[in-house]
């Protein structure tokens, strides 16, 4: 049986954009965080706690008065005004986030993972997820909803793109996913080299999505006709900021960390499990399908430390609006793969699967 393996970025979660430049579903590309930033930004900067609302409706807030939700609303604006300036001032957040490991600014870095962590989890608790996991799992998974043991997931996305679109096969069961955090060897179906946007101990994205369902029922207002007409973003702004101020440790300290989030440059976070699996996986990989990767130059180490796992026969297949930029950047990485040896694609409407499958 041919072993394919997918070696998926950013691109392979941006989803469709409107004529006006809407996202319909997925995420942003990293053009487009920094407006996003500012719309949630504005989107709770306008958010009052309205007369009717009583803290008394919210017992897990862990808030006594309104005042109290009112400076986690002012310190949840001021570090997204924060990371709204690291986005204008870097050409993406993660060379930011490499930035903060040449400098050894480890309070930063983990203030940044937090940071980012809680927009993901804002990002994709209100937007639509990206169709095309979906595709790819009605496709791929067997019959006891399992990944094929012959496909493999490599991911640089901290997203959870691919817990949300199972969720929809399997409520009660969770892919087996492993990231540097992992704390023993195990053989997972998707690795994360950076980790997941997502706090230890919090619901996951999907719980969290269908909890919010059930707030907008619960507290949102309705029209003359009946009709709940609830922002989202105002039904979910008690639990963000509770969110927030437990995990910048305002709550707990003693869990101010906890994100699993870990930047796979950070050399301060051991990546043992995480890099012994990726080099068992890469080596048996028969057909590597790239997917909405770069290769930017400050992940260029480590993925040649990966690539150079690959058999000199190795089938690639690179999906992407731009794939000839990808190739290149590629090559630059693995120059011994001939030419003869990659393929290209251009229609990204959904994941390619290979006919070695």
């Amino acid at each position: 049986m041919v072993n394919v393996t997918y070696l998926i970025g950013a691109g392979a979660s941006a989803g469709k954009r409107s004529e006006e430049n809407a996202i319909l579903d997925g995420l942003p590309c990293v053009n487009e965080i920094t407006d996003r930033l500012m719309y949630y930004y504005n989107q709770i900067w306008n958010a009052e706690f309205l007369e009717d609302d009583k803290v008394s409706n919210f017992p897990h807030l862990g808030l006594n008065s309104i005042n109290d939700w009112k400076n986690a609303k002012q310190l949840l604006l001021n570090n997204l005004e924060r990371l709204y300036v690291a986005c204008q001032r870097n050409a993406t957040i993660d060379t930011y986030a490499k930035k903060m490991v040449l400098q050894g600014k480890n309070p930063e870095l983990e203030h940044l993972e937090r940071l980012l962590t809680f927009y993901f989890i804002l990002e994709q608790v209100i937007s639509e997820p990206d169709a095309r996991y979906d595709t790819f799992l009605a496709n791929i998974l067997q019959s006891r909803r399992q990944f094929p043991s012959h496909i493999k997931v490599l991911s640089w996305n901290y997203d959870s793109q691919f817990e949300i679109a199972y969720n929809e096969y399997d409520k009660d069961n969770k892919l087996s996913i492993g990231s540097k955090l992992s704390s023993e060897y195990q053989p997972f179906d998707i690795l994360k080299l950076n980790g997941s946007a997502t706090f230890q101990g919090a619901e996951s994205i999907p719980e969290y999505r269908h909890n919010l369902k059930e707030k907008i029922k619960k507290y949102g207002r309705q029209n003359t006709y009946g009709e709940v007409v609830a922002s989202p973003v105002r039904c979910i702004l008690y639990d963000i900021v509770y969110l927030y101020k437990l995990y910048v440790g305002e709550i707990d300290p003693s869990r101010k960390n906890n994100t699993n989030l870990s930047f796979a440059f950070d050399s301060n976070k051991p990546s043992d499990i995480l890099f012994y699996r990726t080099d068992e996986i890469v080596a048996a990989t028969d057909v590597l399908v790239i997917i909405g990767y770069t290769f930017p130059f400050f992940n260029r180490e480590i993925d040649r430390r990966i690539l150079n796992k690959l058999k000199p026969n190795v089938k690639i297949y690179i999906q992407d609006k731009n794939p000839n930029r990808i190739k290149q950047n590629f090559k630059a990485v693995k120059n011994s793969i001939s030419d003869e040896q990659i393929e290209l694609k251009e229609d990204t409407d959904q994941f390619f699967l290979p006919p070695e499958l």
